[in-house]
């Protein structure tokens, strides 16, 4: 696993406090012993830990840009399909400096936009930052398998793998009271509350976009769209589909 963050503010002037986003990311070194990295310009900071998986390199160093450093990308996760995407993107004309599924993932962005999520096999949580646009792009995987918890204070959006790392920004940790009573009783909060004040969790199979202050959310997997799929479809066999489904999702984590 690997620990991101970040903080984005509305005005393109801002200069946001290193040292804000380094207690943040750091508090996030358990997630990432191997590695650690930032990026920073007016009014935008990106922090990542890493856990090195695929590419052993220093290529695989995050935050990670386009060679036009258009798009900034901090990642948590592993695609599974990568290799077939990365061959697919070269025949778009893209060059790749590593081996990693980070770089596959950002490339497909800039040439899809969040329309790449339903190409992506695995489990994520990723930050995309567009320096042209000054759009923050955040996404979880289908499941939530990866983490990723965000909340606006002063006027500026943050983002993080665990609350714990916002606190460490100086975001008040602030216990709210019946949603704690909530996952005291039940083991569980639904939705995208958290037991802290003002802090919210990304859902499952959604994206935010962050643009000027606002803040759009999407929904864009639902497992009753592929339950839909299935029924759909009587002449196919439910048992023959699981066989098949589980044998490629095992051959592509070999």
């Amino acid at each position: 696993m690997c620990g991101i963050c970040g903080i984005v503010h509305p005005d393109p002037q801002y200069q946001v406090d290193r040292e804000r986003l380094l207690a943040m990311r750091d508090r996030l070194t358990h997630r990432g012993p191997d590695d650690a990295g930032e990026y920073m310009a007016p009014g935008v900071v990106l922090g990542a830990r890493r856990l090195i998986v695929i590419d052993l390199t220093e290529r695989g160093h995050m935050p990670m840009s386009t060679p036009d450093g258009r798009y900034w990308i901090t990642y948590n996760g592993e695609v599974y399909n990568y290799r077939e995407l990365r061959s697919m993107l070269e025949t778009c004309g893209h060059r790749f400096r590593s081996r990693t599924d980070t770089e596959v993932v950002l490339y497909l962005y800039a040439e899809q936009g969040p329309a790449m999520l339903d190409r992506l096999n695995g489990m994520f949580a990723m930050a995309i930052w567009d320096s042209r646009e000054r759009t923050l792009f955040l996404a979880r995987d289908r499941l939530g398998i990866k983490p990723l918890y965000y909340a606006v204070w002063n006027d500026a959006f943050y983002f993080a793998s665990e609350e714990k790392a916002l606190f460490a920004a100086g975001i008040p940790s602030e216990f709210d009271a019946e949603t704690l009573e909530e996952l005291l009783c039940f083991r569980y909060v639904a939705g995208e509350r958290t037991p802290f004040v003002g802090v919210k969790r990304l859902l499952p199979g959604h994206y935010l976009l962050w643009k000027d202050g606002r803040i759009t959310i999407r929904r864009w997997w639902h497992l009753a769209d592929r339950v839909r799929v299935l029924r759909g479809n009587p002449h196919r066999d439910p048992l023959e589909w699981f066989r098949e489904t589980f044998d490629s999702a095992v051959a592509l984590r070999r």
